[in-house]
């Protein structure tokens, strides 16, 4: 008899517990709704992945593209490019993208 009684009571939790997520705030108004806020963020910071200088000219493969200085790439202006360095702006903040390194570096 106990044995019973324990699974009545097991099965009422399990009935109890499955009800409390269908529950809803009593004391929240009708007309309440819940905001999607979306998080304001920048593009990636693109690839550096080659710079060409020939002469005066420099340009730089950035995503598998080829740009040059005054161009913009997934919003960023390229503000300068030097032989081993780019220079783009976002925004108010510049960033500076060098060969062979992964690192994402902030400048002022």
């Amino acid at each position: 008899m106990v044995k019973y009684i324990l699974l009545f009571f097991l099965i009422i939790s399990f009935n109890a517990l499955a009800d409390l997520e269908s529950l809803t705030d009593p004391t929240r108004p009708l007309s309440y709704q819940t905001k999607s806020v979306k998080k304001a963020g920048r593009a990636s910071l693109p690839r550096l992945q080659s710079i060409l200088v020939e002469g005066d000219s420099r340009s730089a493969i950035l995503n598998n593209k080829l740009y040059k200085k005054g161009q913009r790439v997934n919003g960023y202006l390229i503000t300068r490019i030097d032989k081993n360095a780019v220079l783009m702006r976002y925004k108010t903040k510049y960033y500076k993208l060098t060969l062979y390194t992964d690192q994402e570096r902030f400048i002022n």
